[in-house]
């Protein structure tokens, strides 16, 4: 069985239970996926927040901590504790909240630069639906971007743990796709077998996407969308010599 056999395995056992008994955020066949970001790496990001993104971490604290709250709470997360942001209380989070945290804070910074005011939001490899809460949380907060609709595409159990774990929350993913959407896809599509990511670019991102952001990792860079004005940069912090954050508009 290969790692990724084990990890809709453990998907699957996890479907047959309530969302209380949740166990997939500490069970090594998951954490290969997702849920693996270090204690180190996860005070970068929460670093590069701060630096990059100060007045909101200096206005918006109640809710970076309310946010990790939430996320945590199934699972059975794995916590580090996080001094720069719980200021000496003993409050423990996942690492993988910093990581959604700062490119939250990314994306909803390029949806600005790109002049957008609302937007319908697909996502290609949604964990199990972690971005998709911080996204939609920090953008009521931040009144800049409105997120009219947001639906991911994934293996079946993926999509089915995303489903209950963001109902949960009180959000509903949609389960068509938009005309215009802004594409994300943060260490999937990049991962995947070339003939599945020209399914993707020919039936998914280029007659619904107009914008994007992706990490990029897992492949060398190509043009994976036509028509459109791609630009990269580094990825911060770097997990990867390789990996990069790659954004993309209709062309000028």
């Amino acid at each position: 069985m290969n790692i990724y056999q084990q990890y809709t395995e453990c998907i699957e056992e996890n479907l047959k239970l309530k969302p209380k008994d949740w166990f997939f955020k500490s069970d090594p066949r998951y954490n290969y996926v997702l849920e693996h970001v270090s204690k180190n790496e996860g005070e970068q990001y929460l670093d590069l927040v701060i630096d990059e993104f100060p007045e909101f971490f200096s206005n918006h604290k109640d809710l970076i901590l309310e946010l990790c709250e939430k996320n945590d709470t199934f699972g059975k997360t794995k916590g580090e504790q996080f001094d720069k942001l719980v200021c000496g209380y003993p409050l423990r989070f996942s690492p993988t909240n910093m990581r959604y945290l700062y490119q939250s804070l990314l994306i909803l910074d390029k949806m600005q630069k790109f002049g957008l005011k609302e937007i319908d939001i697909l996502e290609i490899g949604g964990g199990y639906g972690g971005l998709c809460l911080f996204l939609m949380e920090i953008s009521k907060a931040l009144e800049s971007v409105k997120i009219k609709s947001y639906s991911i595409t994934d293996l079946w159990q993926a999509k089915s743990l995303q489903n209950l774990y963001l109902e949960a929350h009180g959000i509903r993913l949609a389960q068509i796709y938009y005309k215009n959407s802004f594409l994300i896809s943060n260490y999937a599509f990049s991962e995947l077998p070339p003939t599945i990511r020209n399914n993707y670019e020919t039936h998914v991102i280029n007659p619904y996407c107009s914008h994007g952001f992706l990490a990029w990792n897992g492949c060398d860079f190509y043009e994976f969308v036509k028509s459109k004005s791609i630009s990269r940069e580094k990825e911060r912090p770097e997990t990867h010599s390789r990996n990069e954050y790659v954004t993309f508009e209709p062309k000028r």
